[in-house]
């Protein structure tokens, strides 16, 4: 039985990576003279192709005093463009200076009102109302505004040319773009995502800070795994942004357009944009468009680097969390960045010990311990080929009734210990590198699949070929490999726990 067991494994190796070979369809590069870079496979099963952008940005490069643009600009950009979205820009230009002098009049007083409050306390009732009338000024310049709006134009545009999969996802270490379309449409394509690279248009910028702020409330501040983790990250970051899970509202409440368009014109420059078309499409015909379209984006400066590092963690950390909730325990270790050694060997252990119900940690703490009703694994930020700084390798647990997290704890450290001590059986080992091969072959089987693939390699690592560099390490890693980044990353001395201890029904918190 053995036998026939490990024959099949090795059916199914040679399987996977001729598969893979297969896939690894010519890639044709380019990069205009204003530095954004094209990646172009033609594949002419059917005619359709996505279209893939990817911006060397997201809220890791945030300051303090503007957190949240990242993810409002991201936004914003649903909203049209200077020609797309309006009946007519210039009364909405009009407009949008009324709004943005009215918001300045708000926040200056605002900012006077604890002093106010202070120092002239019979004023403050005066003062109070002051802002609530300037803020209805506000909202009615904002509702002037919606006239001039042609409500998700951008979206219909697409829609009725057969867009699908059209959306945008704002990371920690980039944004991105995205629609597939039929391949007749191409140019369409090139034509709507420069039109909105080139003049955004901030329409209805109030009302939709309002959206993005409302998202903080019902993603994390009602949901006891969210807070949690926001408590995991904070205490475990010190200095990276990283710390910082979800854009605090009090930031995200008085962002500003000039804070958008600041960000926008630093960081939305075309050395930091890669886009990936792939599908029915010709390397000709996209080399044209790209010119045309995207080759009179000016070239600006390179921003200032991120230069902080998170220092090395000397010592455990923990914090509590009381919430009306269910117990749980989450737990964080310090991991590596995209471009470390260790980092295809951290891809390994987190499948060994977290995926599906075979994983080891499932195994030993739901099905045999029966100590949990759940445990999870992830990374953070947990971009698949990796992050661009150090990031972080989290366990989630959940304790069955009448099992405390003291104990689940003790049980996930014994885990930890074993995988540090003990080789990893080459079965199991096969079995996670299987996976690997499976995950390759479907995430670039579909044109999505594979421009978001060569996008993001391309990006992080300056080179679309790291997507499959990065897959030979993968297969590289050894049981000595595991027992070795175990032993030096998953110990005491580089752990940050998190504990939700239930609150009483209706107890304050």
């Amino acid at each position: 039985m053995k036998f026939l067991y490990s024959l099949l494994l090795v059916l199914i190796i040679g399987t996977a990576a001729a598969a893979t070979d297969n896939l690894q369809l010519p890639v044709e590069k380019f990069t205009l003279e204003n530095g954004m870079t094209f990646l172009i496979v033609e594949r002419h099963t059917a005619p359709v192709f996505s279209g893939f952008i990817s911006v060397r940005v997201g809220s890791g490069w945030e300051k303090i005093g503007n957190i949240g643009t990242a993810h409002l600009f991201e936004h914003m950009m649903f909203k049209g463009s200077e020609t797309v979205g309006t009946t007519d820009i210039e009364a909405e230009k009009e407009l949008w200076v009324k709004e943005d002098s009215i918001w300045a009049r708000i926040d200056n007083a605002r900012q006077q009102t604890r002093y106010i409050r202070l120092n002239q306390e019979d004023k403050l009732e005066a003062h109070l109302q002051y802002i609530a009338d300037l803020e209805a000024v506000l909202d009615s310049l904002a509702e002037l505004g919606s006239q001039y709006v042609v409500q998700n134009e951008f979206d219909e545009i697409y829609t009725r040319n057969g867009g699908a999969e059209f959306n945008a996802t704002t990371g920690y270490d980039f944004t991105q773009y995205f629609v597939s379309l039929p391949s007749n449409r191409l140019e369409l394509w090139f034509n709507m995502e420069s039109d909105r690279l080139k003049k955004p248009a901030l329409r209805e910028f109030f009302p939709e800070r309002n959206v993005v702020s409302e998202e903080r409330r019902q993603s994390v501040e009602n949901n006891s795994d969210s807070k949690l983790f926001e408590q995991l990250m904070g205490v475990a970051f010190i200095a990276h942004p990283y710390q910082i899970y979800w854009e605090w509202q009090s930031e995200e409440n008085n962002l500003t357009r000039s804070d958008l368009m600041n960000f926008f014109h630093t960081y939305y420059i075309p050395q930091r944009m890669v886009a990936a078309v792939v599908g029915d499409v010709t390397v000709d015909q996209v080399k044209a468009m790209a010119e045309k379209y995207f080759g009179d984006i000016q070239k600006r400066p390179d921003p200032e680097p991120l230069y902080t590092r998170e220092p090395e963690q000397q010592g455990e950390r923990r914090v509590d969390l009381h919430y009306e909730a269910n117990p749980a325990v989450f737990i964080a270790y310090h991991k590596t960045a995209f471009d470390s050694p260790d980092e295809p060997v951290f891809k390994v252990i987190e499948r060994l010990l977290g995926e599906g119900r075979t994983s080891r940690l499932y195994k030993a703490l739901v099905l045999e311990k029966q100590l949990c009703i759940d445990v999870e694994i992830d990374v953070f930020p947990g971009s698949r080929f990796g992050d661009l700084f150090a990031g972080s390798f989290n366990i989630y647990a959940y304790p069955k009734e009448g099992i405390t997290t003291a104990q689940v704890e003790e049980a996930i450290y014994d885990e930890l210990k074993g995988l540090a001590t003990k080789p990893v059986d080459s079965l199991e080992l096969t079995k996670v590198k299987n996976n690997i091969e499976a995950d390759y072959i479907w995430s670039t089987y579909h044109n999505m699949g594979m421009a978001s693939s060569l996008a993001t390699a391309q990006n992080l690592a300056r080179d679309w070929r790291y997507l499959y560099r990065l897959k030979d390490k993968l297969m590289a890693v050894t049981a000595d490999d595991i027992r070795r980044v175990a032993g030096r990353y998953l110990i005491e001395n580089n752990r940050t726990v998190a504990t939700l201890i239930p609150l009483e029904k209706g107890a304050e918190q």
